[in-house]
């Protein structure tokens, strides 16, 4: 048993798992040459690979450089690994890593060839790699805040185990309460020196793979349901979530408004300023209306430069209110791309009151809210127009 528990074997079982790591990651990286998460998490696994060799080397009597450049590439592997964090979570990875594992190469260089104990030694080391996996725990913290999902969760716990784990050690290896010497069979020690944080990074390299699938997977599902270049709801999905809140309004007897928006002279700022600028002045006028609105609202793209926006448990009161602050915001707002010139729109509203007017459907709703829009567009243009009966032509 002692042949198994010793220091020998779980430092190459530590540097296979990290080589498998950076595998998988290099693996991910040339699938997606173009994201930085990945190209960090990669670069940690190698870095920790030949990190975790170099130190086994030394405790085969090599001399201090292997040491010490092995103990500074592990530092660098972790901070590597926030740098990854951090570009995954849209950040610029922070030059400050840089600082600490510069600080750590020479603080551990003096501490190693001053031959000073080798508690201090692993005091520093310990410290030090716990600090940088707390940072990687941090950013998913701070990014997620108490919406976590699994793979949030994951690494999480993983690197927050790893962290207590090294800190243990380094106030063991002070307190004399661990053995650190490289032929130690003592299995508590190599457990604790070796595989408990073997098993924790993988667990969390495991954790930041499947946040990254879960970022694919979330955009994916965003594509299917939201527009590309206004980023609101795309036509098939304001139709499906404009027919349940119909079918809810018409069990629960609640009224129910839309507008249909269409954006004046369109055409014309295309034809003036080009196709970039008026996809600019789109994008500009959902963010517009997104911020107008109130977030029960559903806004879509219907189609080219019209939107539609549901509003669901609305009076015709309430809608009415709304438009005018819709027309006032848009009428208020500048486009870079076109000059810093104006662009207005016309609205068409209707309301389904549930005590007055018969079930309507979608559709019928719909051409209600459209037959208004083009009165407001024959009125003039840069208005708003209810719904009447005696307009609906069929």
């Amino acid at each position: 048993m002692d042949s198994f528990w010793n220091s020998y074997t779980a430092n190459i079982a530590y540097s296979i798992s990290q080589l498998c790591i950076a595998i998988i990651m290099g693996g991910v990286y040339f699938l997606a040459p173009t994201e930085r998460s990945t190209r960090y998490w990669a670069l940690s696994g190698l870095i920790s690979v030949f990190g975790t060799t170099l130190t086994a080397f030394s405790i085969s009597k090599f001399g201090h450089l292997p040491l010490i450049i092995g103990s500074t590439l592990m530092i660098a592997a972790m901070t590597a690994k926030w740098w990854g964090t951090q570009a995954f979570f849209g950040k610029r990875p922070a030059h400050v890593g840089w600082y600490l594992v510069l600080g750590f190469f020479i603080a551990y260089s003096l501490v190693v060839l001053l031959q000073l104990a080798v508690a201090i030694r692993a005091l520093l080391f310990s410290l030090m790699l716990a600090l940088m996996m707390l940072l990687t725990v941090f950013e998913v913290i701070r990014a997620r805040g108490i919406k976590l999902s699994f793979a949030n969760s994951l690494v999480i716990i993983a690197y927050t185990l790893a962290a207590v784990d090294f800190i243990l050690r380094g106030i063991l290896a002070i307190s004399g309460g661990i053995d650190l010497t490289p032929q130690s069979h003592n299995p508590v020690n190599v457990f604790g020196l070796y595989l408990v944080p073997m098993w924790c990074n993988l667990l969390g390299s495991l954790g930041l793979l499947l946040m990254y699938f879960e970022s694919i997977i979330h955009e994916k599902e965003h594509l299917a349901t939201h527009d590309e270049l206004t980023k609101i709801y795309n036509r098939r999905a304001l139709v499906n979530l404009g027919r349940r809140e119909i079918d809810l309004a018409h069990r629960y007897k609640r009224p129910i408004s839309i507008f249909m928006i269409d954006l004046d002279h369109f055409k014309l700022i295309n034809d003036t300023y080009g196709h970039d600028a008026g996809d600019k002045v789109l994008r500009s006028v959902a963010l517009t209306l997104s911020n107008t609105c109130r977030n029960t609202d559903i806004i879509g793209r219907y189609g080219g430069e019209e939107l539609c926006i549901v509003c669901p448990h609305t009076t015709k009161e309430e809608a009415t209110a709304l438009g005018e602050r819709l027309l006032e915001a848009l009428r208020n707002l500048r486009h870079p791309a076109c000059d810093n010139r104006h662009v207005t729109c016309s609205i068409g509203l209707y309301t389904w009151n549930p005590h007055i007017d018969l079930a309507a459907n979608w559709e019928a709703m719909l051409h209600r809210a459209d037959t208004a829009l083009y009165a407001a567009k024959a009125a003039g243009r840069n208005c708003m127009l209810q719904y009447n009966l005696e307009d609906d032509v069929r």
